[in-house]
């Protein structure tokens, strides 16, 4: 049954599964917070327990004209509304890396390697965001801000690793830590 859902999201664009999908999410984001903060002397636990932002990974334009909406914004801004963090569009995906599902790993790795490039308004985005924030630590004096990125559908976790690191260049560039957390509807 959640193959067919979320084909029925994802590939036929029907947006009422958004919120259905959105609440399994959110789901799997308690349950995930849960079993962080049960850990013992976990170095997670109270970064995790703190999520300060919450994204996910872009689609291309081309993508985005065919579909008309971006999946995986739906599922975060689902999760953000449903636990009163704020959504950031923090990334960007300049070019069209055409279908992933019809590539190989090793393709998929190589596509992905320069996807992926920080929204133009990412370091205002954060500034912003940190000057509001209360729960952002200080480490080693530098900001420390913990993301949640979120995408519909892990399979070789490329994508998610491509979106980690230039979100992560880019904030140790403005001398700020990131922690980033993935959190995905399903595993292909």
């Amino acid at each position: 049954m959640m193959r067919e859902w979320i084909g029925q999201f994802k590939y036929r664009g029907n947006e009422k599964y958004g919120s259905l999908l959105g609440e399994i999410m959110n789901r799997a984001y308690q349950a995930m917070r849960y079993e962080f903060a049960s850990l013992k002397h976990s170095r997670f636990k109270s970064s995790l327990w703190s999520v300060d932002v919450v994204t996910c990974v872009p689609v291309s334009e081309k993508r985005l004209t065919e579909r008309g909406f971006n999946q995986a914004q739906i599922l975060a801004e689902e999760i953000a509304r449903r636990n009163k963090l704020p959504f950031l569009s923090l990334l960007a995906r300049p070019q069209d890396t055409g279908k992933q599902s019809f590539k190989s790993k090793k393709e998929r790795i190589n596509t992905m390697n320069n996807a992926f490039s920080v929204h133009p308004n990412m370091t205002n985005l954060l500034n912003s965001f940190i000057l509001k924030a209360e729960s952002q630590c200080v480490t080693e004096n530098k900001l420390s801000v913990t993301v949640l990125l979120v995408d519909d559908i892990y399979t070789t976790g490329s994508t998610l690793q491509a979106c980690a690191r230039v979100l992560r260049e880019k904030a140790l560039e403005q001398g700020i830590h990131l922690a980033i957390f993935c959190l995905t509807l399903a595993r292909s």
